[in-house]
């Protein structure tokens, strides 16, 4: 450990960083990229696919009869990637519905393709070969991600899914409309497990903006720490525990765990809830989560803030560790109730001050 000194009224708190923390600041911030799949080069043919004649529209679109093992290796090579444009990641198998995809997968894999409502894709460009498709780009699930993330979980990846088919709707769609359409294939798609009002704007690309910062922004160890963390940002529900277990073994999951911890985790709720706060609404983050949460996304649009960038995201992780230690300070005080208020109303205070 380095002495920590002081200039003036200012401390001074000196680290050494090594090639692997030089690393992490000059690649903080980037895109992550999108996902190519080419499928003759992976899996020996191209995809068989039926065309749908959308002439005159935005957009092409293809049914496909996806074979099981297909679907969960492009899943595990890009886990919860693959769902950043659905309503909800991986739920794990808590649920009545994602319990039942689960014990078919297990128990009757041959009734698989008559039990399950299948899935939907998009892609912002399709490559054809021989009637089939050879290669996407840009490929996104935006309904079916707790069907596909449930193949690779079923026995830890090792379940026989050789009679397990599933039924996709892939729709290509023009860069000029892609982010609209897309936005509405995924609202009018989701239907199995319940949805709240909040998830539907999880596609918007101001919190798509929020997620690829979360992803790849190091914060510095705080003090007494060694290693960098980072702030989780959840954009979609069940983010945070399907890249966890994605992450493979016991060590790799501690060391997922290490890198993002649970108290750095944070919803789109929650990003509404810090912002109103230090904007001086704190009767409206009383009103509760999702209805603070629409405001938030009204008041967002009136600001024309359709994107997130560094600077932003940085003060947001700011109010979050203000949001955070304040909920800790008021819970030690055993008001007995109106912990949330409480602590809206102080910081919200703090602001204005």
């Amino acid at each position: 450990d380095l002495p920590s000194e002081s200039f003036g009224d200012v401390p001074i708190t000196k680290r050494v960083y090594d090639l692997e923390d030089l690393h992490r600041l000059s690649t903080s911030g980037q895109d992550l990229g999108e996902i190519s799949i080419d499928f003759e080069k992976r899996f020996g043919e191209p995809l068989p696919c039926l065309p749908a004649d959308s002439s005159g529209s935005s957009y092409k679109g293809f049914v496909l009869l996806i074979p099981g093992h297909i679907l969960r290796e492009i899943y595990s090579d890009f886990g919860p990637r693959l769902l950043q444009r659905n309503v909800r990641s991986f739920l794990q198998a808590r649920g009545k519905v994602n319990r039942g995809i689960r014990d078919t997968i297990l128990n009757e894999p041959d009734k698989f393709l008559a039990y399950n409502n299948g899935i939907t894709l998009t892609a912002q460009a399709v490559h054809m070969k021989n009637g089939g498709i050879l290669s996407v780009d840009g490929l996104q699930i935006v309904n079916g991600g707790q069907t596909t993330a449930s193949l690779l979980a079923a026995r830890n990846g090792k379940a026989d899914l050789s009679d397990v088919f599933i039924v996709a709707k892939l729709i290509e769609i023009e860069s000029s409309e892609h982010d609209e359409l897309l936005r509405n294939v995924s609202r009018y798609s989701n239907t199995q497990n319940r949805v709240q009002e909040a998830d539907f704007s999880a596609n918007d690309p101001f919190h798509i903006g929020l997620e690829q910062l979360s992803r790849t922004s190091w914060a510095p160890p705080a003090d007494g720490a060694t290693g960098h963390t980072k702030w989780f940002y959840e954009r979609a529900r069940g983010q945070y525990q399907d890249a966890r277990a994605s992450s493979g073994t016991p060590a790799g999951r501690r060391k997922f765990g290490l890198e993002n911890p649970s108290r750095q985790r944070f919803s789109k709720t929650d990003v509404a809830k810090f912002e109103q706060t230090w904007d001086q609404l704190p009767h409206r983050v009383s009103s509760g989560a999702q209805k603070n949460f629409s405001d938030f996304m009204i008041r967002l649009a009136g600001r024309d803030q359709s994107q997130a960038d560094k600077v932003f995201y940085e003060k947001l992780i700011a109010k979050a560790i203000l949001f955070k230690q304040s909920e800790r300070i008021v819970q030690r005080q055993s008001f007995g109730g109106y912990r949330a208020n409480i602590v809206t109303y102080t910081l919200a205070f703090l602001s204005h001050a």
